[in-house]
């Protein structure tokens, strides 16, 4: 069965990770994605480790799905193979770093077209030229200042939030831009339209929700504004693992009868008893950070899913806190089908994250195309899309 996508054509112009992650999500919901890489390939697949000396297992992930054709800027018969591809497009993902004017959205005549541009820092202002910088970014949009111990230097998040970030507002984008193009909005005569997503704007607005609890500066405690005067958050540790657990739900007999399952019948002689029996704590108590000892003191005789349990149990919640080994064995993991083991085209497989969405009605397709090795297919590619000379 198709996927939700099917029939749409998309062209991808992009290096890295954010344009390719629009354009491979676009992919798993059944588009035919075409990428257009440059001689030398998408930069991405040099990057390490890789798989035998070839492409990176990044660049694979990346770029399942896809249909990859070679291209080069300086050649105007290559120039006029992208344009005619675009024209036969309905979704164009471009990054605006190195695009030649030629294929500039004001330049084509593709009136259908849904164009979307993902930038570094948007398409306007002083920064509007500068290189998409995943962790320019983060600096710049003070993500990184949650990060890292307090009083000293801020942290990059470890991911590209910011790339995946301005991916996923990109997918939305192109969506509702697709929705009124075929809903014939009359506002819009001409169909399609360009989209502009950035890495900069994205992080800002997923700082917002951090950023709208700052009503009393003088008093710096809430949930939303933890990152900014407590220290890093590590769990808390139990015979065997760490968690985390709130009590925000647990009051009265309950945590009393709490405190006696875990054992802790000497915290009520505790000089903090009073702070433990009415603060929520993991995230939402204020004075977590400061109480931490003392429940892991309790916790250091049971472990984590005993803890789990009796939380739970009492009316709160917890979890366990992973590393990488033990979320990809985790039975919800498999549950949900996050991590998924894809044949590639030689027979072997490569675990890889699925997408994070599925649809009734129109499965999402996990039947993957290779990861197109530079030139595969060009010919082939362009023979059927009648652009060859």
């Amino acid at each position: 069965m198709p996927g939700p996508l099917a029939g749409y054509r998309v062209v991808e112009i992009a290096e890295g990770v954010a344009g390719p992650y629009t354009a491979m999500s676009l992919a798993d919901a059944g588009a035919d994605v075409v990428k257009i890489e440059p001689p030398q390939g998408d930069r991405s697949r040099a990057w390490s480790p890789s798989i035998d000396g070839g492409d990176s297992p990044l660049f694979q992930a990346l770029n399942r799905n896809k249909r990859s054709v070679l291209l080069d800027w300086s050649s105007d018969d290559d120039l006029g193979v992208a344009r005619r591809l675009l024209a036969q497009a309905d979704v164009a993902v471009v990054d605006k770093s190195g695009l030649p004017p030629e294929l500039g959205w004001e330049r084509l005549d593709a009136p259908g077209l849904v164009y979307c541009a993902i930038s570094g820092f948007g398409p306007k202002g002083p920064w509007a030229d500068r290189p998409a910088s995943e962790v320019g970014a983060q600096m710049a949009s003070e993500a990184t200042s949650s990060l890292g111990a307090l009083g000293e230097e801020p942290v990059r998040h470890g991911s590209d939030i910011g790339s995946v970030f301005a991916a996923n507002h990109a997918i939305q984008a192109i969506c509702a831009a697709l929705f009124a193009r075929d809903d014939s909005n009359p506002s819009n005569p001409t169909g399609g339209q360009r989209v502009e997503v950035s890495l900069f704007g994205s992080l800002i607005a997923m700082r917002s929700t951090l950023w709208v609890a700052l009503s009393n500066p003088d008093e710096w405690w809430g949930f939303h504004l933890d990152s900014y005067v407590k220290p890093p958050d590590h769990g808390y540790q139990c015979r065997d693992l760490p968690i985390y657990f709130s009590l925000a739900r647990i009051r009265g007999d309950a945590f009393d009868s709490l405190i006696d399952e875990l054992d802790m019948s000497w915290v009520r002689d505790h000089p903090e008893y009073e702070k433990l029996r009415t603060d929520g704590a993991g995230g939402a108590g204020r004075y977590a950070a400061e109480l931490a000892p003392v429940w892991e003191r309790g916790f250091a005789s049971f472990d984590s899913e005993q803890v789990i349990e009796i939380v739970e149990r009492h009316g709160g919640w917890a979890f366990p806190m992973h590393d990488y080994e033990r979320l990809s064995r985790d039975p919800q993991v498999e549950a949900v089908g996050a991590i998924i083991d894809v044949e590639q085209g030689d027979g072997t497989t490569m675990r890889q994250i699925a997408p994070p969405w599925d649809f009734e009605g129109t499965p999402v397709s996990m039947t993957m195309r290779p990861a197109p090795a530079l030139g595969e297919h060009q010919s082939e590619v362009l023979s059927e899309m009648e652009l060859l000379p």
